[in-house]
């Protein structure tokens, strides 16, 4: 069986990614397990750090000439990072094992002097650890963002995707690849709903999405987004289908049409914990998950259901837990995640958007990177999206959407400081589809007018005939 050096080595050689082992920590001296696995890491980081040939890496056929016994061998369930951290593992067995044999063989002289080799031995395995080398210059830093800042110059777009409204996306630029997005609000504020417009708008814009949900059956959460693509009204859809109108009855038909003919790309798949053990749908399978499935951004609705790998006992520990390590996920993947949460009961008292309002833990505002509070708002039918002050790099207080069950999520209005406070003095959650209410509403000539019922449904027939003409 290989040992991890050699795994190593195979994995450099067979993808050529010598970067991100330097950049991981790795050096000659964990090199421990093999002397061929010694020789060969110091052969491809001569030939990588050489000036004539720097950042270049020995290729399968040079290596198989300077090393006829080496074969590729790395197992490729394995991430990278993971199989630097077990070289690293092995270099600790080793040296720890020869520091205390090296401590017991001067226990029989002076004792104090077996203590003070075996502390200061340990300090320094322990300063090795499994520490990554993350450390970035200042001019390696600000120098890559003048390079973006250019490119962006010239209409290069880095963010993942776009916001279906507008105040957001220009305050932010899109969604980013390291964000950690959190919806919340209390029992019935539509965040769901909010959740399932914006994996519509998504899917909408070509992009591959991973759903994770406890709260709802994968059949109710494709059931409300595949309604938000149609543009029919929920309520009839879900439970009265002979009401539905010819023009609905053929949008929908269309929707299934479009999936039927994409289905092959799986580009939106709906994640059963089924195939987990008991407690196994942790933040790490889900990491396996994103790694399978390769979305463009993971939604998680109700991540506080997840199980906490540490199986912490008391709630605001498990997700902090939980929150930090989906943090973690999209640092290191690059695959932005957007979660809902239950906010306090409290909340509706608070005239800030402040992270205490957050159910059970405090954790998720210092993790977040945007943090979106949704409040269905009385007597009118629309939801108040608050940004919380944990949101980043931007100064945007809110804005209001329509909040009409799979018909209209389109953006509706600024939001001022006095909209706010009344919005959240009113928060009282209702996330019934409710087909009762106001239409859907457009803006013509500076005017909000009512859509009817008729032109809401020749938009729709037109979204999707032009989702089947780009298959």
């Amino acid at each position: 069986m290989a040992s991890a050096d050699l795994q190593l080595c195979s994995r450099i050689i067979r993808t050529g990614d010598m970067k991100s082992v330097v950049e991981w920590g790795i050096t000659l001296d964990d090199f421990r397990g093999s002397g061929e696995g010694h020789a060969l890491f110091n052969t491809l980081m001569g030939y990588f750090s050489m000036p004539d040939t720097s950042g270049s890496v020995l290729g399968p056929n040079v290596v198989f000439r300077m090393f006829p016994n080496f074969q590729i061998c790395d197992d490729q369930s394995m991430t990278t990072p993971a199989l630097c951290r077990e070289v690293r593992a092995h270099r600790l067995r080793i040296d720890l094992s020869e520091q205390l044999q090296t401590a017991t063989s001067l226990i029989p002289g002076d004792p104090m002097v077996a203590v003070n080799k075996l502390q200061g031995s340990l300090m320094a395995l322990q300063n090795v650890g499994y520490s990554r080398n993350t450390d970035v210059p200042f001019y390696d830093s600000f120098a890559k963002t003048m390079r973006k800042m250019e490119m962006m110059k010239q209409g290069y777009d880095f963010s993942i995707a776009s916001w279906p409204w507008y105040p957001l996306q220009e305050a932010t630029g899109g969604i980013q690849p390291d964000d950690y997005i959190v919806v919340y609000g209390r029992p019935k504020s539509k965040k769901t709903w909010v959740l399932a417009f914006l994996i519509a708008w998504l899917y909408d814009t070509g992009k591959r999405l991973l759903i994770y949900t406890k709260e709802m059956t994968a059949d109710n959460i494709f059931q409300r987004i595949g309604a938000i693509l149609a543009q029919v009204r929920y309520h009839e859809f879900r439970a009265h289908p002979l009401q539905l109108t010819f023009e609905e009855d053929y949008n929908l038909r269309a929707v299934e049409r479009m999936l039927y003919m994409a289905q092959s790309a799986q580009t939106v798949i709906c994640l059963s914990a089924k195939d987990a053990s008991e407690g196994g749908d942790t933040v790490p399978w889900l990491r396996s998950k994103i790694e399978r499935y390769k979305p463009h951004v993971v939604a998680v609705d109700g991540f506080y259901l997840m199980s906490d790998v540490h199986k912490s006992k008391k709630p605001n520990e498990k997700v902090a837990n939980i929150s930090r390590a989906l943090r973690q996920t999209v640092l290191d993947t690059g695959v932005p995640v957007i979660a809902t949460v239950q906010a306090n009961r409290d909340a509706a008292k608070n005239q800030d958007a402040n992270l205490d309002e957050v159910a059970f833990s405090d954790a998720i505002s210092q993790d977040a990177t945007l943090l979106m509070r949704a409040i269905a708002e009385k007597n009118s039918p629309t939801v108040a999206l608050v940004m919380g002050q944990a949101s980043r790099e931007f100064d945007l207080a809110g804005f209001r959407i329509y909040g009409i069950p799979a018909v209209n999520f389109s953006y509706h209005s600024e939001l001022t400081d006095k909209d706010i406070e009344k919005a959240k003095e009113q928060d009282k959650g209702s996330e019934a589809g409710n087909s009762k209410a106001t239409p859907a509403v457009k803006k013509k000539n500076g005017e909000v007018k009512p859509v009817t019922e008729a032109s809401a449904y020749d938009v729709a027939a037109k979204n999707v005939m032009n989702h089947l003409g780009k298959l």
